[in-house]
């Protein structure tokens, strides 16, 4: 899909990544490593408005492309969940359901396809409800 879409920027501004608030940030790891294929690049913990956080970075899956970093605040629990998407691309959806199914993530809705885009698609749920839209070319 990536390579579908022309590159396009205002004011020479990129986007280059997206960070999840999360509860246990290892446990999510632990998931996205196993079902999403997400590949570790750092782990850093620092202070941002003057909170104290615990955050996971993952390398960008191709050269260029943006990268999720997981991120916790250390004096609480983590946000209410549905307050971000992540997109990934899949080259075989159903396996990443079955992977995210064992793994103790959830797929609220059956897969399906939005022929308009080229697309299959599906939304992993992880085990803290965190919403991730996988997508699969249809062609």
């Amino acid at each position: 899909m990536a390579d579908q879409i022309a590159p396009a920027s205002n004011h020479g501004m990129s986007y280059i990544f997206g960070k999840t608030f999360v509860h246990d940030l290892d446990a999510m790891a632990s998931f996205y490593e196993a079902v999403l294929g997400v590949v570790p690049n750092n782990r850093h913990q620092d202070v941002m408005f003057g909170r104290e956080i615990d955050e996971i970075t993952y390398r960008p899956a191709y050269p260029g492309g943006p990268a999720l970093t997981l991120i916790k605040y250390l004096d609480s629990t983590g946000p209410v969940v549905g307050e971000a998407v992540q997109g990934f691309l899949s080259q075989d959806l159903e396996a990443t359901v079955e992977r995210a199914l064992a793994a103790g993530g959830s797929v609220p809705e059956p897969i399906r396809e939005i022929p308009d885009f080229g697309i299959r698609v599906a939304f992993v749920l992880d085990p803290e409800g965190h919403v991730n839209e996988v997508i699969q070319m249809l062609s």
